[in-house]
């Protein structure tokens, strides 16, 4: 039996608010990187490296992510993710070696994967059954969390110690998640949506490795989750020790680049019902690219004495390249929801792990690369990947969103 429409209503309040503390749970380490970089005394090659261990749990979390909604339902996926999801952050402030970044990135990769498959799944029964776009905006709820994560980072970093401020984060979030969670659609709407003639298909979990959709549509994500997660890893270390700026202050760029993604996240449904969702991704492709490519060397050679100014205009590059990359996320989980002849879980799971390795292989290239010619231009690497995301887009065919 379909849901009613004032379950589903109540059911899309609860997936807002669960993305939204999702979104404070994994940002709250990504906000105070600079530090937990200092407590090992690494470079930043090898800083990279050890953080780029996290693809593999990516990987695993969506391999084990798509059978899970199968057997427990999406609503249990996310209550059991966000204990490892809030319980991995207190541990980045214990890290002071190497090896002991690349086990809690493991760790917390494996279960921000998890919930992802889960949380993109209810996200998807419940746009279906109300009929409008909402998954942009269930995705701007989780950017929206990030920001207000990154915002409090700045304001208590000089007041917390990096410990506390962690500890009490991950408290509050996996509380509010628990609670919200309570709110969603129950396993019986994911066992109805999978049983569907059109959702069968060919039932080996293999199969959606063979799909060409499946496998260009985890290119895309692939790359495009690379430009992304590049802001959050690398920003606070480029403002810190490139352009000199204190910790609190880098910690604006990813503040501002989480703002330029709420924003694009909360309009951008207008948007693709005027342009159509390949048009919107081609322009924020091409155009994110361009600004990540040029904006950082342009600021370099203006050679800024004011730091305040440095701060300003690298914060309204990261604002901008934001609102380009904001539709990225949500719009490649839903085309990937609608495929046709394939459970929507198993072709989210499979999605989401070709992505993995996609970003795996391009977060490799970045910190071997930052060893070479420097952070600087590494960072092309990922505004490189950006640019293909949109060009990539001109393949994404009409009927993929089809079903």
């Amino acid at each position: 039996m379909q849901p009613s429409l004032a379950r589903l209503e109540k059911a899309k309040w609860a997936i807002r608010s669960t993305f939204f503390f999702m979104g404070m749970s994994v940002s709250v380490a990504t906000a105070r990187m600079a530090e937990i970089k200092g407590n090992t005394h690494s470079s930043d090659s090898a800083f990279g490296l050890a953080v780029l261990i996290g693809n593999l749990g990516i990987m695993l979390g969506n391999y084990i992510g798509g059978p899970a909604v199968h057997r427990l339902g999406s609503r249990k996926v996310i209550q059991t993710a966000i204990f490892g999801i809030a319980f991995s952050q207190i541990a980045y402030g214990y890290a002071h070696h190497l090896w002991n970044m690349s086990l809690i990135a493991f760790t917390a990769s494996i279960f921000a994967s998890f919930a992802n498959v889960g949380v993109n799944m209810q996200g998807g029964m419940i746009e279906s059954g109300i009929g409008r776009s909402l998954m942009p905006s269930f995705h701007g709820s989780w950017t929206l969390g990030a920001f207000s994560a990154s915002l409090l980072a700045s304001l208590v970093s000089s007041h917390l110690t990096l410990i506390t401020h962690l500890t009490i984060n991950c408290l509050l979030t996996f509380s509010c998640v628990i609670l919200a969670s309570l709110s969603l659609l129950p396993s019986e709407a994911d066992h109805k949506v999978l049983a569907e003639p059109d959702n069968r298909g060919d039932s080996s979990f293999r199969s959606g490795f063979r799909n060409p959709a499946v496998l260009l549509l985890a290119l895309s994500a692939g790359l495009g989750m690379l430009a992304e997660s590049s802001v959050g890893e690398w920003s606070s270390i480029l403002l810190h020790e490139k352009y000199k700026l204190s910790i609190s202050s880098a910690a604006l760029g990813f503040t501002c680049f989480a703002l330029g993604q709420i924003l694009g996240r909360f309009t951008v449904g207008v948007r693709i019902d005027r342009l159509g969702i390949g048009k919107v991704l081609r322009i924020g492709g091409v155009a994110g690219g361009f600004f990540y490519i040029v904006g950082p060397i342009a600021v370099r050679a203006c050679h800024f004495q004011s730091s305040v100014t440095v701060l300003i205009a690298m914060s309204a590059l990261y604002f901008l390249i934001g609102v380009c990359v904001a539709p990225m996320p949500p719009a490649f989980a839903i085309l990937t929801y609608r495929l046709p002849n394939i459970s929507p879980a198993r072709a989210l799971s499979q999605m989401q792990i070709v992505g993995a390795l996609v970003f795996m292989t391009g977060r490799l290239l970045v910190s071997g690369t930052t060893r070479l010619v420097g952070l600087e231009f590494a960072l092309l690497i990922p505004a490189t990947a950006l640019l293909m995301t949109g060009l990539l887009s001109l393949k994404i065919a009409p009927n993929h969103a089809a079903k």
